[in-house]
Order: C-alpha cells, then structure tokens, then sequence
C-alpha cells in the first residue's frame, strides 16, 4: 500500500504514468485533502487533474478519510501543512509501506517522521526495472521531468546512467 501526495499525482498524471504506478503499487490511497487540491485545479483546466480525478473514479485510487485528527497535528509539529500533513497522517493511520512525495520539507524530516519515502524519480525507474515501462518511454519521461523543473539533474542524470547501463 502506498499513499501519494498532490505532487506525485500531479508529476506522474502529467507523464502518463500515474495508471502504470498505480497497477505496480495495487494499493494506493489519498487522503481528502489532497483529492480537494487536485479537483481545484480542475476547474482551471489543468489535464493532469482531469486525469487523476478519473483515474480515482476507476476506484485505482482510493481516497480516504483521516479518522484522528491528532496524526494531522503531528505532523503540524514537524511543520508539514495541508495536503503533505494529511498524507503524512493517512500513511501512520493505515500503515502503508510508503509515502510518496516530492516535497523537500516532508523528503528533509523523512528519517525523523520514520517513514519511508520514495518520489516521483524512483517509482518511474521502478516501473522501469520491472518492464512496465519501456527504456524510450523513460527516457521522455526523465526529459520532461527535467523541463518541469522540480528535480535536481543530478537525481535525473543518475538515474539516466542507471537506465543506460541496461
């Protein structure tokens, strides 16, 4: 079971890979919060949220309430607000196997949260190593993740090394 944030959703819709990630992961869920982000930029037409929003209605993605308010104010401590506070609190409450973002905030406290993280980068190479993805579709989605600008090249070009040893 894996819980992804807004950004991961956001990242992976925009590569066409959130349906791929969400088969490889068989569980995946979201807290309300972020549900309510994405379906907001609906309104502006922006595709990805379209995507993701039709992909939750497929129940791909399932979204879940946070029963205790008191994990949401845990994470308020370490101050990680809103929708990365929610996915944070949802990863404790179901005990997942990760939490996926790409927050820095969230990625920087990782070892003290005691969670284990993984973000966009590392499940698109995922979906790679397990030959759901094939090594051209990679490399574009490496290409406009770099052109997004959200990801150090370093993590990029490393991981493009990774793809071309293969």
């Amino acid at each position: 079971m894996i819980v992804k944030d807004s950004m991961v959703l956001i990242h992976l819709a925009k590569l066409t890979l959130l349906e791929s990630s969400c088969k490889y992961f068989k569980k995946v869920i979201i807290p309300t919060e972020v549900f309510n982000e994405i379906t907001k930029e609906k309104e502006k037409g922006f595709t990805d949220a379209i995507i993701i929003e039709e992909i939750v209605q497929n129940k791909k993605i399932q979204v879940i309430k946070i029963e205790n308010k008191e994990l949401i104010e845990r994470a308020n401590q370490f101050n990680i607000q809103r929708g990365e506070a929610e996915a944070l609190a949802l990863y404790w409450q179901e005990k997942a196997e990760y939490l996926a973002t790409d927050d820095d905030n969230v990625r920087k406290k990782s070892f003290l949260l005691n969670i284990n993280i993984i973000g966009t980068p590392a499940i698109i190479l995922k979906l790679y190593k397990e030959k759901i993805v094939s090594k051209e579709k990679i490399k574009d989605s490496l290409d406009r993740l770099r052109k997004i600008g959200w990801f150090s090249n370093i993590i990029i070009d490393k991981i493009l090394m990774e793809v071309d040893k293969k």
